[in-house]
């Protein structure tokens, strides 16, 4: 049949707002009939308090009919959002940048990893143990030698990486940084945790499972996590507050003449900003644990690119379970909103502000929306129409050209 269904999101979103403002009347009227009611007991002889005792108190049933309320609000915004990104053909494009951008991310970070393993700056080997362990190449040992000996210890430190001033890293050989600061992950962390897994599948193989292994295993794990952790969280952190930033300076610019309204949307802003980085950023580093578990099979340089396609996978994961717990967070995130909202009105101005650029962004993707769409529809009509424009504009640009000419060689003529 091919019958498609139209659906306004601005329709939505005016229902919802709508919502918000039926909500905000039922909360003062069952808190009023609640304070109505204590002073009507209160004042009453003590004789006849008991008459009240069966009198259901609107405190409570109030509350409840909110909370339904608020759930539906918060369910019919995020349909009207889902409503708009679907008709936002520029911003599916962007998300398919996203996407393609964190695979090339990640496939730059295995191809340094692999150069830098390739060229033999830091080699790993076996030992008569069948355990292994590493060294780096000759040169890169005298200069870390060098370096470490050195006045300039620090400042080639802090030129690496700044954190490597911690005091973490102060006995950690210049060379080990340089590793860290290719590869992402400390030889020896590597080491250790590709041993510890090694010994842990060959436990379930053979059948020799211990809590020994299985602690070492964790621990050494653990440790390996802790640098993935640290980049994941910031990274995805940064990210997060600031779309969460963005998001908060658009809803000044289009709730700010309704107080209840912002409240509500600017915490779940908030709530969806952490929901989502501990959700990618959970995802992120469980999955450099498992996947360098699993590259550890090949050796320590498998244990590093394990971890970072896991980390990627995970990454991906814990941006589809972030979809899932959106509206929990967004609940959660509303009881708060009093105190978010005070937060935010000590920088009120800028927020405007920021959101009065949004809102052109916003309309520039609209037209470009619109423009997409119809030439979609009509390609033959809107390539005369834009024929037609370049046209007037070359007649118009001639013209100004031959003004000006004429209007330079009457004023020189005296030349």
């Amino acid at each position: 049949m091919g019958n498609k269904i139209s659906v306004d999101p601005n329709r939505l979103e005016d229902l919802a707002n709508e919502l918000v403002m039926r909500l905000t009347s039922i909360e003062e009227e069952y808190k009023s009939l609640h304070m109505e009611l204590v002073n009507l007991i209160s004042s009453a002889p003590a004789e006849y308090r008991h008459c009240f005792y069966q009198v259901g108190d609107p405190w409570g049933t109030g509350n409840r009919l909110t909370d339904l309320l608020s759930e539906m609000e918060i369910d019919l915004r995020m349909t009207a959002n889902k409503f708009a990104e679907a008709d936002n053909l520029v911003g599916k494009l962007y998300k398919l940048y996203e996407k393609y951008g964190a695979l090339t991310s990640m496939g730059a970070l295995v191809s340094k990893q692999l150069t830098f393993y390739g060229l033999g700056f830091t080699q790993f080997a076996k030992n008569a143990d069948g355990a292994f362990t590493y060294k780096h190449m000759g040169a890169l040992h005298k200069l870390s030698d060098t370096i470490d000996n050195s006045k300039f210890r620090n400042v080639a430190r802090a030129y690496l990486n700044p954190t490597f001033l911690m005091k973490k890293y102060k006995d950690v050989p210049f060379a080990d940084l340089v590793n860290r600061k290719v590869a992402k992950y400390l030889p020896d962390d590597v080491v250790k945790f590709t041993g510890s897994s090694m010994n842990m599948f060959d436990g379930i193989i053979f059948r020799t499972s211990n809590s020994t292994k299985f602690k070492s295993f964790v621990q050494t794990g653990s440790k390996f996590a802790k640098t993935n952790a640290v980049s994941a969280v910031l990274v995805t952190g940064a990210v997060e507050m600031g779309g969460m930033g963005l998001k908060i300076s658009e809803n000044y610019t289009k709730y700010g003449n309704n107080t209840d309204i912002l409240k509500r949307e600017n915490a779940k802003a908030v709530g969806n900003a952490v929901n989502k980085t501990v959700a990618v950023s959970g995802g992120s580093i469980a999955g450099a644990v498992v996947g360098g578990a699993l590259g550890s099979l090949v050796g320590p340089v498998g244990t590093v690119v394990g971890a970072a396609a896991g980390s990627f996978v995970g990454g991906l994961i814990g941006e589809q379970a972030a979809k899932l717990t959106a509206g929990i967070a967004e609940k959660a995130a509303l009881a708060f909103k009093e105190p978010i909202h005070d937060g935010l009105e000590m920088i009120r101005g800028g927020l405007e502000k920021t959101g009065e650029l949004v809102e052109e962004v916003n309309k520039g993707i609209g037209f470009v929306n619109e423009q997409i769409k119809d030439t979609i529809a009509d390609p033959i009509g809107k390539m005369k129409e834009i024929s037609k424009g370049v046209s007037k504009a070359k007649e118009t640009a001639n013209s100004l050209f031959g003004g000006a000419k004429n209007y330079l060689e009457d004023k020189l003529s005296f030349f």
